[in-house]
């Protein structure tokens, strides 16, 4: 991952956390999944599950992944790619950061960091 957090849409966030099929799938994601195996984990029809995933991605909630298959027909699978979502208000707007998954050394420094900044 290139960045510790990264700043997203806030609707495509708030829409997708909103949704209740969103969440499930997310707690299905603790492995990486393809698109039929989150249908059937999740009891989804197929467009569904294709329509939630892409809503998911674009609010940079997971990641795809190559699954690779002995048969050489290699899948896409996804993965949940967040450990936080911090959502911000300023009196005006709100912003919305997800945080990737990180180490605890990793969560450690960025806390330093931002600690540091505000120093």
């Amino acid at each position: 991952m290139a960045d510790e957090s990264q700043a997203c849409g806030v609707e495509a966030v708030f829409e997708a956390l909103a949704d209740a099929e969103c969440r499930e799938i997310l707690d299905a994601l603790d492995e990486p999944r393809t698109a039929p195996e989150v249908a059937e984990a999740c009891e989804l029809p197929q467009t569904n599950a294709y329509r939630k995933l892409e809503r998911l991605s674009v609010a940079n909630l997971i990641a795809e992944r190559t699954a690779l298959r002995r048969d050489g027909h290699h899948a896409t699978a996804y993965v949940r790619d967040f450990s936080g979502v911090v959502v911000d208000y300023d009196g005006t707007n709100f912003g919305v950061t997800v945080v990737e998954d990180e180490s605890p050394d990793e969560r450690l420094a960025r806390f330093w960091t931002q600690i540091s900044e505000e120093l």
